[in-house]
């Protein structure tokens, strides 16, 4: 039913490095596209109305949407649209369990089969006339214009789904989404599983088909919803343990932000500022799982949690490599130290080994670093040296990495790339002891950053509702510059400021700061006023 994807969901850390990437473009953010070129074939390519074109130079990809507004003074009264319910309406109750009878998880397994014939028979078209997944009904009707779909189709294809609106309803009105995971408790959380996050994103992107029928049928109070309930599923997915299922809403807002952009074009479509305005701040916000990522190692490793100088004799440590062991589950494979395959006899040997590969650099970093004394390292067993210097640097690094998480985005962003900097410079120094920290944190400062782009897509949608706020009452002229808008401009997350913004008279230009690799531009041309 899902288009193919490199691995299933789950919840390693480092997962989310290459998880960043895969938000960062489209489905309007799932993947990351770059323009195939030809030699001496420098056109850009087209992908959902969006215009791509790579700078070779800078190796960022530029994304340009070209939008004709109607001007829209704001509604009256001002907050009669909501894209997510305040806190007053929000209603108790668990929004994950609506979710999962949406993804059909109950009593809906003739749906799911049949669906799951259809993507696999798209597969195999897409095989037969040498084209990609994408390229073939119904997964390339993701990326067709409201305007330009086989209604009859894809309502069809819809029609195998149709129990799911009600329960999307239902969730995007719940004021909390709870898994009920146990972390605490839970044997090798690094091999966690999320299958039903994974299936969240299927049901962003049928949500996505629903929005642009709406659209291509005028139904805008109909589109207006399901944006809302786009923005209430991205929403939930910060509500989440892990970094991966807040990543998935980060795509999912994403998607919902690309029918948003077809919303704002359509003539009836009223003005969303300040409903843009009321929606959450950050919309998927990771201070929690950001939490469960301080303590993801010791979460993992529990033995790690006794770890300190106190002397203790070579047998206990003999016994806690075992123990130690028996924790690391899909871990070891990151570290070499086995696979499910491989006897516990080998795995011993090779995490000895490890341990005694890394005690040279570990003794240097406790005298140089940590300023033990070195006959107290030195007549440390050699398992405590390393074990010692594993967590010291792991908290010392993690701490460093975690404290810039609360500040904005554009104020931390410097100084978190001189903390990288120095982390791969000291593991460069000393050794396989820091492992643990460069498997583990690097994913922090990639998952802020994947947080930034998506408030940054709200503020250029929220800039584009300004733009047309100021054009209702200026004869539909455009801005000269955001200062003479009547409403604030939203702040751009990488740079503190309001958005990029030029004006060439009829025609207008606003561009994002360029993200690693990325840069959104949406030229924008306000329609002539009737009347």
């Amino acid at each position: 039913m899902n288009t193919p994807s490199p691995r299933t969901l789950c919840a390693p850390t480092f997962l989310v490095i290459w998880l960043c990437g895969w938000v960062s473009q489209s489905e309007a953010q799932i993947s990351i596209v770059e323009a195939p070129k030809s030699a001496g074939d420098e056109k850009p390519t087209m992908e959902d109305s969006w215009i791509l074109e790579r700078d070779d130079q800078t190796g960022i990809t530029v994304r340009t949407m070209e939008l004709t507004l109607q001007p829209k003074a704001e509604p009256r009264p001002a907050l009669k649209y909501r894209l997510i319910p305040d806190d007053f309406d929000m209603r108790d109750g668990n929004a994950y369990v609506y979710y999962l009878k949406a993804n059909g998880f109950f009593e809906q397994s003739l749906a799911r089969e049949r669906l799951t014939q259809i993507h696999k028979g798209a597969s195999a078209q897409a095989e037969k006339e040498g084209k990609q997944y994408h390229q073939v009904p119904p997964a390339v009707w993701r990326s067709t214009p409201p305007q330009e779909l086989p209604l009859d189709e894809v309502k069809e294809y819809l029609r195998l789904t149709s129990f799911q609106p009600q329960f999307i309803r239902e969730a995007a009105q719940r004021d909390r989404f709870d898994a009920d995971r146990n972390l605490h408790e839970v044997y090798d959380l690094i091999g966690y599983l999320l299958p039903e996050i994974h299936s969240m994103r299927e049901l962003a992107r049928t949500q996505s088909l629903r929005c642009r029928v709406a659209l291509a049928e005028g139904r805008i109070e109909d589109a207006i919803a399901i944006t809302g309930q786009q923005f209430a599923l991205a929403r939930h997915m910060g509500h989440d343990d892990f970094l991966v299922s807040n990543l998935v809403g980060i795509a999912i807002a994403g998607i919902g932000w690309n029918d948003a952009l077809y919303l704002v074009q359509h003539p009836e479509t009223p003005n969303l500022y300040w409903a843009l305005a009321s929606m959450p701040k950050p919309l998927v916000d990771l201070r929690h799982s950001l939490a469960v990522e301080r303590q993801f190692l010791y979460l993992q490793l529990k033995e790690l949690r006794e770890v300190d100088e106190t002397p203790r004799p070579v047998g206990y440590w003999q016994d806690f490599l075992g123990r130690l062991l028996g924790q690391f589950g899909c871990l070891a494979s990151e570290f070499g130290f086995g696979s499910l395959h491989e006897a516990p006899e080998l795995e011993r040997t090779k995490l000895v080994a490890f341990v005694a590969a890394a005690y040279p650099g570990a003794k240097e970093y406790l005298i140089d670093e940590c300023n033990l004394p070195r006959d107290q390292v030195e007549a440390y067993p050699t398992a405590q040296v390393v074990a010692l210097a594993a967590v010291r640097f792991y908290d010392q690094c993690r701490d460093d990495t975690f404290k810039w998480t609360h500040l904005p985005y554009w104020q931390a962003q410097a100084s978190g790339r001189r903390v990288d900097d120095a982390m791969r410079a000291a593991s460069k120094k000393y050794g396989l002891c820091t492992a643990p920290a460069m498997l583990l944190l690097p994913a922090i400062r990639a998952a802020c950053t994947a947080e930034a782009r998506c408030d940054q897509t709200v503020a250029l949608l929220q800039t584009v509702e300004a733009i047309r706020m100021y054009g209702a009452a200026h004869d539909g002229k455009l801005p000269r510059s955001l200062d003479e808008l009547p409403v604030p401009a939203p702040v751009e997350p990488f740079t503190g400021k309001p958005i990029d913004y030029e004006c060439f008279g009829s025609r207008a230009v606003l561009s994002g700061h360029s993200l690693p690799g990325l840069r959104y531009r949406l030229v924008l041309r306000l329609a002539k006023q009737s009347g």
